[in-house]
């Protein structure tokens, strides 16, 4: 099967379904991300490619490496005055209450939160297809119980309303991706929301400063890939013909070069909210 969607689970074969758990589990996540669902449109490389990367991906090594990722990015937003417009009046047009407003703070800190591991793993998959790379994990780091508990529903495409597939269009055209980040997925059912977020992360992705800022936590990442390891995928998967490996090395790029973006994009929203003070103070 061409990798042209991200399948969900209910599409993918009984033998895969584990794999999605795994996925949440060891990323410390609730829900799987787009990169592994476009993945499954080949199942042989989505099986082999996170058989090798399982234990990576469990590793207090690589978690430490998130970590550390995800202090940059937000230490890059944090020395800027980037912000999209007011994230409580946004959603007060919507009918959310103040609980609602902080559930939703809540659901763009777990993007924040997922992106710079899938920034992580994007860059591993890629070393996978160029040779693969020597190193080293030790023990494996215990799933959070928001992981093994806690599923976060994000609507596939299909599942759009036409006003939010009229954004969805936007933003594919604007990123240059053939899918639709799981972030922006997620506010669907609210299009108006949705809507106001992308016009203001629109301006955000043109701003020179911002995209100096993506591509220094592009080389961030790159620098904590040190010691992780990953095999050669091209010998683990043999029999797949030159032809899928380009889909896959497409695939793989264009989310290796579009998540240092959503992360820093991820981090600007989330700061969009008030803080638990000021939301208390106004109480």
């Amino acid at each position: 099967m061409p990798l042209v969607r991200a399948l969900e689970l209910n599409e993918v074969t009984p033998d895969l379904r584990p794999v999605y758990d795994q996925i949440r589990h060891s990323l410390d996540i609730p829900y799987v991300p787009t990169i592994f669902k476009v993945a499954a449109g080949n199942s042989a490389y989505l099986r082999e490619v996170w058989d090798d990367l399982y234990d990576v991906a469990c590793s207090k090594e690589f978690h430490a490496a998130a970590e550390t990722l995800a202090q940059f990015v937000s230490g890059r937003v944090i020395s800027t005055d980037w912000q999209l417009s007011n994230q409580e009046r946004l959603l007060a047009a919507q009918k959310f209450s103040r609980a609602d407003v902080r559930v939703m703070s809540g659901v763009v800190a777990t993007f924040l939160r997922s992106a710079p591991r899938l920034a992580l793993l994007a860059r591993l998959m890629q070393r996978g297809y160029s040779g693969g790379e020597k190193g080293r994990v030790t023990a494996r780091r215990a799933a959070s119980p928001m992981a093994r508990m806690i599923t976060l529903h994000v609507p596939s495409e299909s599942e759009a309303s036409l006003r939010a597939w009229m954004v969805y269009s936007e933003i594919k055209r604007t990123t240059g991706s053939k899918h639709v980040p799981s972030m922006f997925r997620a506010v669907s059912p609210y299009p108006s929301y949705l809507a106001s977020v992308w016009v203001d992360m629109k301006k955000l992705f043109a701003d020179p400063e911002f995209l100096r800022a993506r591509d220094e936590v592009s080389r961030r990442t790159l620098s904590l890939l040190h010691g992780l390891p990953v095999s050669d995928h091209r010998t683990l998967l043999d029999d797949l013909t030159p032809a899928q490996w380009t889909e896959i090395e497409q695939m793989v790029d264009s989310f290796a070069r579009l998540l240092p973006q959503f992360a820093l994009g991820a981090a600007v929203w989330r700061r969009s909210f008030a803080t638990e003070q000021n939301q208390l103070m106004a109480s």
